[in-house]
């Protein structure tokens, strides 16, 4: 899928490096990195969930089911 987006030219110019340094196309650089952030993302909402249910008086009995769910859902993909 073809997106097209604004950015400085100083981002434009570290991608074009680290790419090169890669080995990798701009695009294949680009689509790694979002989804990168992406998963860290759901990872770091998901952390602060079971750091919610952890910070209560009594430790839910839904917190470790939870944080296994998160580390399949996101630590091992």
């Amino acid at each position: 899928m073809r997106v097209t987006v604004h950015i400085k030219n100083a981002l434009n110019e570290e991608i074009k490096r680290l790419a090169a340094n890669e080995h990798k196309s701009v695009s294949l650089l680009i689509s790694e990195s979002l989804e990168f952030y992406i998963k860290e993302k759901k990872r770091r909402e998901h952390g602060n969930r079971v750091l919610d249910l952890v910070g209560k008086t009594k430790v839910n009995a839904d917190a470790l089911r939870s944080l296994d769910e998160g580390r399949r859902e996101h630590d091992r993909s």
